[in-house]
């Protein structure tokens, strides 16, 4: 099999495409034939050694994929051979076969009229946004929530779960051409924090409210202006650094307008609590086969383009979700 292997933390040009010798499937362990790859900031950030799990080279990263079961190993009793599935495996996605070792990387059945594109964009960013805006938000129909890096992958979904969860959207996006993006996604209102002032904004569409969340995976200078966005009690979900730079933040201000912030694990968590995230993705299902979900995606890449790829998402570029067709 083909893989793009990592060579030398310095990003996609640390990257080598190899050819590796067949995997050998264990007890527990389940073998996928890889059709799509769903790209993940995490994927950007492992390449340069700056992830919160670290790798030495030579690895495999790739941290999201969508294709079907080959093997099964004798311990397995949940997943069958044939099965479509998405995985989510931290490393080892950027090759045309894997193997997944449940339950610290995770394999979920996907519907049958689910493309495999869509599947490999879902796991990651439909998982994060569900956990971020139920479980750690706990978002009430009917509430306000400002959606930051909406036209990305993570944000176009926090965009279409919270109003499939009943609440009125404001999408946030650096572009016009973005927000344009973003409106297709469901959202209510958007701003263009390049150009306009995101508190006068958000305040002019809430009657000087403010939100009752905002969902950040874009952290650096939005920070400071978004938090500003809440309203009492107001619940601010830090979800994410595509920024670039990692906030800080003077903690009184929580205390001004009672608010709170909170960070978003979801990988964890999913691992932590099982049963949470099966129920998480059963309701997920069902809203994409009823047409509330739907992931955006940019163009898709070959399987040779992995870098092209990499380098658009590195730069902020992406209009929705990267994926790659092995």
């Amino acid at each position: 099999m083909k893989a793009w292997v990592c060579e030398a933390l310095t990003g996609e040009d640390g990257l080598v495409f190899q050819s590796q010798p067949s995997l050998s499937c264990g007890a527990k362990q389940i073998r996928i034939k890889n059709h799509v790859i769903g790209l993940n900031f995490p994927d950007v950030l492992i390449t340069r050694g700056l992830y919160q799990m670290k790798l030495e080279p030579p690895f495999i990263p790739g941290s999201e994929c969508a294709g079907e079961v080959i093997e099964v190993g004798s311990a397995v009793s949940d997943i069958v051979v044939g099965q479509r599935v998405l995985a989510m495996t931290g490393f080892g996605a950027f090759a045309q076969e894997l193997l997944v070792s449940p339950p610290m990387q995770q394999v979920m059945a996907i519907p049958d009229t689910m493309p495999f594109d869509d599947a490999a964009a879902f796991n990651m960013v439909y998982g994060t946004a569900m956990h971020g805006l139920k479980q750690r938000a706990y978002l009430q129909s009917g509430e306000a929530v400002l959606v930051l890096g909406s036209a990305g992958g993570c944000g176009s979904a926090a965009v279409q779960i919270a109003k499939a969860m009943g609440a009125t959207v404001i999408a946030g996006a650096s572009s016009d051409e973005k927000c344009k993006r973003a409106m297709t996604c469901g959202a209510d209102f958007t701003v263009n924090y390049s150009s306009e002032n995101l508190r006068d904004r958000v305040m002019a569409l809430t009657d000087n409210n403010g939100v009752d969340v905002v969902f950040d995976p874009v952290g650096d200078a939005l920070f400071k202006q978004a938090i500003r966005c809440l309203g009492w009690n107001g619940r601010y979900l830090v979800v994410g650094f595509a920024g670039g730079e990692i906030p800080n933040f003077a903690v009184n201000y929580t205390i001004l307008k009672s608010i709170s912030v909170i960070g978003v694990a979801y990988g964890m968590s999913a691992i932590d609590n099982p049963a949470m995230n099966q129920s998480n993705f059963d309701q997920l299902f069902v809203w994409y086969q009823q047409g509330l979900l739907k992931p955006l995606l940019d163009q898709p890449y070959a399987f040779s383009g992995i870098q092209l790829a990499l380098t658009r998402l590195n730069e902020g570029n992406a209009l929705g979700k990267l994926v790659i067709r092995t």
